[in-house]
């Protein structure tokens, strides 16, 4: 494809269901050979794996396959989708709505998405880049933009992005990161205050510094769980927000643990 060199991984035997792989030496489908697609099921019988490639159907022997990074596949698939025809290739956003119309990526994060345009754009030649450098360079731009005008309104929607966010996803650490960049910034605007506080923001942080659920190792490594105790750390009214809330949770586990063991019968 000439876009990413990802590392592959020859195999023999069948892939994971949802697993990235690429094709590689078909004969009759030579033109197939470089294709990224998602492995749909294995057929033991026939010994044949169905893959998804493009939004179409495969039937391969597991021999003309090999694994593939997940970032690549996807990368692949976004320049399949910025040659297309037709209007509305412009941002991210659009990318995204677009790609989760196709089942393999349906689960696909706006965030990986982005990621996904940036990597395109840096790869792809200057003639035909300009389509995702926007998709990535937009998106950036409108969050920058957003922030500048009104911080307060930025900070109640990243708080939304947290508590819809999942355990250890990228989306996570980069709306935890945008996060902390806004509160230094302008952490002593009353407005941004009111809109961490009214944005139920010391409870997510907690909630989310505290939760052993999901991939919580990958929050602890990507530097979430760092962001957010920098977060506690602030000075002026945002830090003390969220340090006080954290003080009053602990001191409320504390006391109902100490309760638990006031009522232990011992002999």
């Amino acid at each position: 494809l000439g876009v990413v060199v990802a590392q592959l991984q020859g195999m023999e035997s069948p892939p994971a269901k949802g697993a990235a792989v690429v094709l590689h030496s078909l004969v009759g489908r030579a033109e197939l050979n470089g294709k990224h697609g998602v492995v749909k099921m294995f057929d033991a019988s026939r010994g044949r794996v169905a893959v998804t490639v493009e939004g179409k159907g495969l039937s391969v022997r597991p021999e003309n396959l090999a694994l593939a990074d997940r970032e690549a596949s996807l990368v692949a698939a976004l320049q399949a989708l910025c040659v297309a025809p037709g209007p509305g290739w412009h941002s991210a956003k659009e990318l995204h709505s677009r790609l989760l119309q196709q089942s393999e990526w349906a689960g696909v994060s706006l965030q990986e998405v982005k990621r996904g345009c940036t990597v395109l754009a840096q790869s792809a030649p200057p003639a035909a880049n300009g389509t995702v450098a926007d998709a990535a360079a937009s998106e950036t731009e409108a969050a920058e933009a957003g922030a500048a005008a009104d911080p307060a309104a930025r900070v109640a929607t990243l708080l939304e992005v947290l508590r819809a966010s999942r355990a250890g996803s990228e989306e996570r650490r980069a709306a935890v990161e945008e996060l902390l960049a806004l509160l230094k910034a302008h952490g002593g605007s009353r407005s941004v205050v009111n809109a961490l506080v009214d944005g139920e923001g010391p409870q997510t942080l907690y909630a989310i510094e505290n939760s052993m659920q999901g991939d919580w190792h990958t929050d602890a490594r990507n530097g979430t769980l760092t962001r957010i105790g920098e977060i506690v750390r602030l000075s002026g009214p945002v830090g003390l927000a969220v340090s006080r809330y954290r003080a009053m949770s602990t001191r409320k586990v504390e006391a109902a643990v100490a309760g638990m063991h006031d009522g232990c019968e011992h002999d």
